[in-house]
């Protein structure tokens, strides 16, 4: 028998022991994840970039940060996703590290990538995974956009999204068919993924993806690059007051800009000019000899064209 005096001795000490032991407990189960290099590596078979990062073409490690929360794959698959962004804003909750080159998610989700000496030859995955990447460059000259797709002036690359497809001069005149485009509403069947800047067949693998050119190669007519537009853009916009239309042609109160064709007539004075005597004119017919493209919002004459688009 324990006598009274030393019982409320040990007392203080069982507790301290038990107040030990239960904050040992959560600490004891808060290990902390190992990160896991990926056995394959991811090939990049392009200059690339996302966001601020930089991506030289070549084979990449992936690391994982929590094994049990992403998996390899999944972290080469979403590697390629970002590579095909567009703007470098990811999909949520992702958010890249330049720095560090890693992205993270919620839930625990990292993945990081860094370059690597050698291919490891396996099933690691590539970006483009599938298509052609087309030599040379499509030049934007002006921040223009397609629809709710902003293209910022500046070099393009155009990649096919199946080899065999279609041709890349094909692909780079649609594009330039798109810019031109008035409300984002594009002819055919084709449709845009804002995400990843991808025109494509509904339906099919055929089309194409644009993206910022990391290495600019000069424009190759005829081999996928361009430059647009291929007249001359007007300084300056063109007012609209209020919602109004001409013919089948509806124009929201706003700013446009004014694009002079090819053949460089009429002159911008001129155009704005037409431009007042066609919104002018109750019932939209244009006078002879012109008539109007409304998917595009050109007016065409003999010798001479422009086109209105709303301002970027």
């Amino acid at each position: 028998m324990i006598p009274s005096t030393l019982r409320t001795a040990l007392l203080p000490l069982a507790l301290a022991a038990a107040l030990a032991a239960a904050a040992a407990a959560p600490a004891a189960a808060q290990t902390t994840a190992v990160p896991a290099a990926c056995p394959d590596t991811f090939s990049v078979l392009h200059d690339d970039a996302i966001g601020a990062l930089s991506l030289p073409a070549g084979p990449y490690t992936i690391t994982v940060g929590d094994p049990s929360r992403l998996s390899c794959a999944e972290a080469a698959d979403l590697f390629r996703q970002f590579l095909e962004d567009w703007d470098g804003v990811l999909p949520r909750p992702w958010k890249p590290n330049a720095a560090t080159a890693t992205f993270s998610g919620g839930s625990g989700k990292s993945f990081s990538v860094a370059r690597a000496a050698r291919p490891s030859g396996g099933g690691g995955g590539r970006h483009p995974a599938t298509g052609l990447q087309c030599p040379g460059t499509f030049q934007v000259l002006h921040d223009d956009r397609i629809g709710r797709l902003s293209v910022p002036a500046g070099p393009y690359t155009i990649t096919l999204l199946s080899a065999g497809s279609m041709s890349c001069a094909k692909a780079s005149k649609k594009f330039a068919r798109f810019l031109q485009d008035f409300d984002g509403v594009l002819p055919g069947a084709w449709v845009v993924d804002r995400q990843t800047a991808t025109f494509s067949r509904a339906g099919t693998n055929i089309g194409f993806r644009v993206e910022p050119a990391v290495s600019p190669a000069p424009p190759t007519p005829g081999g996928g690059g361009t430059v647009y537009p291929n007249g001359r853009r007007c300084a300056g916009t063109f007012r609209v007051l209020h919602n109004d239309g001409i013919g089948a042609l509806s124009l929201p109160k706003g700013r446009y800009v004014v694009t002079i064709g090819k053949s460089g007539k009429p002159s911008c004075s001129s155009a704005s000019r037409l431009l007042s005597e066609f919104l002018d004119d109750p019932g939209g017919t244009l006078p002879s000899p012109w008539s109007l493209n409304a998917g595009t919002a050109t007016f065409r004459a003999p010798g001479r064209s422009f086109r209105i688009k709303p301002a970027a």
